[in-house]
């Protein structure tokens, strides 16, 4: 059986990954010299990018690139201080296509934020 084939990047696309990476990045660099509280409103602007991105990938026969969207959007709710919209996203990655080795990270990551969810 052919593998499903998979439909190039739009440009709306391509435009919200960039702004995406952009909001990333500055996230990144706040949260790196201990600007938390400034970055999260920046963590959660990019989580939701993520969020959005993920179903479209999806939707292009991309769904590992997918299920890694999530991942991130994920990680930046958790970075963020919303461990349970992270737990929900963990769940949905893991629910899709992923390397074993990948797998096994947001196995970890999920039971982290679980572990945060019920102190």
């Amino acid at each position: 059986m052919a593998a499903p084939k998979t439909k190039p990047y739009s440009k709306k696309l391509k435009e919200a990954m960039n702004q995406k990476s952009e909001i990333l990045s500055k996230a990144q660099a706040l949260w790196e010299v201990g600007m938390t509280e400034t970055a999260q409103p920046l963590w959660l602007s990019a989580a939701n990018y993520e969020e959005h991105i993920a179903p479209i990938l999806d939707a292009l026969g991309r769904e590992l690139e997918g299920a890694v969207h999530r991942i991130s959007a994920a990680s930046c709710y958790e970075k963020a201080g919303d461990p349970s919209k992270a737990v929900n996203l963990y769940r949905a990655a893991l629910a899709g296509p992923l390397r074993d080795d990948t797998r096994q990270e947001v196995e970890d990551m999920l039971s982290a934020c679980l572990v945060a969810l019920n102190p």
